[in-house]
């Protein structure tokens, strides 16, 4: 977290001018924190012996203003951005985990992933391996859209229906939302660490469409 932290201003800082597109630019910067972040917990394990092998995962999204609003979302592991939109809730993120492969290519269906034991084993994380690969996502956003990034103590205590639920009912107070969300997964057993984040879009274009 503090390697991110320490990088994140340098997202402000490399604005381009008015009338450019900043995409190219930010999503290098936005992979680079990532980058960054997993070298500093394999350096940290590397020093400290009991912490060998451990990992984590993130996710992490940065809106671009111009030429028209879009989000840059970025994960790697099981860690979620989903979009609450006019009713809807659309997980813009994909997972990394073995099941989820096993889902794209065909060798499980969702609801066979949903109760298999090995659904939450990882196959990409932060600090694991020597190069991080991770996902970069391009979406655009409109008015009244909700962003929720969630860690997968969340996704495992609730669905995706009952996720939706809670947000559109709090989507123009993301506080109360990402409250809600947290209480609703320690209610439902909360057996690991739960971590929200919501942000409401406004004053964006009423034009666009998710891809």
């Amino acid at each position: 977290m503090d390697t991110l932290a320490d990088f994140s201003p340098s997202l402000i800082r490399s604005a381009v001018p008015p009338g450019e597109d900043q995409g190219e630019q930010q999503s290098f910067l936005l992979t680079t924190m990532a980058e960054q972040a997993h070298a500093a917990v394999r350096a940290y394990a590397d020093h400290h012996p009991p912490f060998y092998g451990m990992g984590t995962t993130l996710v992490m999204a940065h809106l671009l203003p111009e030429p028209t609003p879009r989000l840059l979302v970025l994960n790697v592991g099981d860690s979620r951005a989903y979009l609450v939109r006019a009713g809807r809730i659309i997980q813009l993120t994909r997972d990394h985990t073995l099941i989820d492969d096993y889902v794209r290519d065909g060798r499980l269906t969702p609801e066979q992933a949903a109760r298999h034991p090995d659904r939450h084993v990882l196959t990409r994380a932060i600090g694991l391996g020597l190069v991080l690969d991770s996902d970069l996502f391009t979406f655009e956003v409109l008015t009244g859209d909700l962003l929720v990034l969630c860690s997968d103590g969340l996704t495992k205590m609730l669905t995706d229906e009952r996720i939706l639920e809670i947000a559109h009912s709090h989507k123009d107070h993301p506080p109360l939302a990402t409250g809600a969300l947290i209480q609703a997964a320690l209610d439902a057993g909360g057996i690991d660490n739960i971590t929200v984040v919501a942000c409401a879009m406004t004053g964006m274009p009423d034009q666009g469409n998710i891809h």
